[in-house]
């Protein structure tokens, strides 16, 4: 703003003072041809804002008629024009080497022309070196502030560039959580369902499994609300339970839909006295998760073993099925978000469930075997343990 306000409302005022004073102080040889150059010269800094792309032959225009002008008003007032002509040209000229070579050629013009009409001496000579050090220090400081500019704009720039990774991630991570609820929310819906068709089908009543139901809608509220509001756990809250319970919690809620699809639950070794703080329901999903996987993943009827070791001062969860298995190239992808092999799979549930088990301070292991099934184990440090490793953190 400021520059266009100097180059199209000073300049031209420029022009018109200094057509005026040459004509008040009778300088010029030629009033008509002074008043057509400087009109000449005016619209055509006007004409290079209209039509940019000609930038070359507007500028060789306004130098010459410049020149021109500047000879027929015979006035040395003329090299403010030409320092306001330099500074305009040093914005489309990049490069402090190139400017300052326009601006001693520029200096050099108004020099030839103003001995043309002024003697040669002593206080001449020493104009001419003024001359070309003002047209020095305008070069210098007119390539500062068009670096300044361009590093202000960089900044802009970036700034716009981590605003728009910033939006592109909180959408990836809205994502993630909208696939992630509604994939964790599709696990109580199932049970529930196999419930209810399993009834149907054979006239049960239903009022024995009123409090398992209400159970599943509450964790499926539960899940929604922990979503939606994206907190991290609170490993404060975590209360000790029995890992056994756990695991008796999540056969109960999986056995109907693995007899449904001809496989069998088996709970083949367990230790009771295993327990260790932790958030119950979100266990409880973590398990419900690999066990559905694992019904899923076999073909002909089979077994899912489940076992519950002591490890040292660890607590050990196994779950092993007979199922496709998975290939080599695949094991280590499948606790990235959003892998999945299946077609209407979302590809969160293991990466949910890698985070819980981390969350509860342990860690998860896979193992499998192509066409012959695949074993998770789960470690986690037992109550002691636990503490002591929370509270180095």
């Amino acid at each position: 703003m400021f520059f266009r306000l100097m180059y199209h409302v000073v300049l031209p005022i420029y022009v018109v003072f200094v057509i005026f004073s040459s004509t008040t102080l009778n300088k010029s040889q030629n009033h008509f041809l002074m008043i057509l150059l400087g009109i000449i010269f005016i619209i055509s800094i006007f004409w290079e804002r209209i039509y940019p792309r000609y930038f070359i032959y507007i500028a060789a225009i306004e130098i010459i008629s410049l020149l021109l002008f500047h000879l027929t008003t015979q006035l040395n007032w003329c090299f403010s024009i030409y320092i306001i002509l330099l500074s305009k040209f040093l914005f489309q000229i990049r490069g402090v080497l190139k400017g300052i070579f326009l601006g001693f050629v520029l200096i050099a013009f108004y020099t030839l022309i103003r001995i043309s009409y002024t003697p040669v001496d002593a206080y001449s000579v020493l104009a001419v070196g003024s001359d070309f050090l003002t047209s020095l220090a305008v070069v210098l400081i007119i390539q500062y502030i068009i670096e300044t500019e361009r590093a202000k704009n960089l900044l802009k720039e970036e700034k716009k560039r981590e605003e728009l990774r910033y939006q592109e991630e909180k959408m990836k991570l809205l994502g993630e959580m909208a696939g992630g609820l509604a994939h964790e929310i599709r696990n109580p819906l199932t049970i529930i369902q196999g419930f209810i068709k399993h009834s149907k089908e054979h006239n049960y009543n239903i009022k024995p499994w009123y409090d398992l139901i209400l159970s599943e809608v509450s964790r499926m509220n539960k899940l929604t609300v922990e979503f939606l509001q994206f907190s991290k756990p609170n490993v404060s809250l975590y209360q000790t339970f029995s890992m056994h319970e756990c695991l008796k919690r999540v056969i109960v809620l999986t056995d109907s839909k693995a007899r449904s699809s001809g496989h069998q639950i088996i709970y083949a070794d367990y230790n009771p006295d295993l327990f260790l703080p932790m958030d119950f329901d979100k266990m409880v999903q973590v398990f419900v998760n690999l066990i559905n996987n694992a019904i899923q993943s076999m073909v002909e009827n089979g077994d899912i073993t489940i076992r519950l070791l002591k490890d040292e001062n660890k607590a050990v969860v196994e779950i092993s099925d007979k199922g496709v298995g998975i290939e080599d190239t695949n094991l280590e992808k499948i606790f990235s978000p959003f892998y999945t092999t299946k077609s209407d799979g979302t590809g969160l549930g293991l990466s949910i469930c890698q985070k819980i088990i981390q969350d509860h301070g342990g860690t998860i292991k896979v193992t499998s075997i192509p066409n012959q099934g695949t074993k998770f184990t789960i470690c986690f440090p037992l109550k002691n343990e636990y503490h002591e490793t929370h509270a180095v953190k």
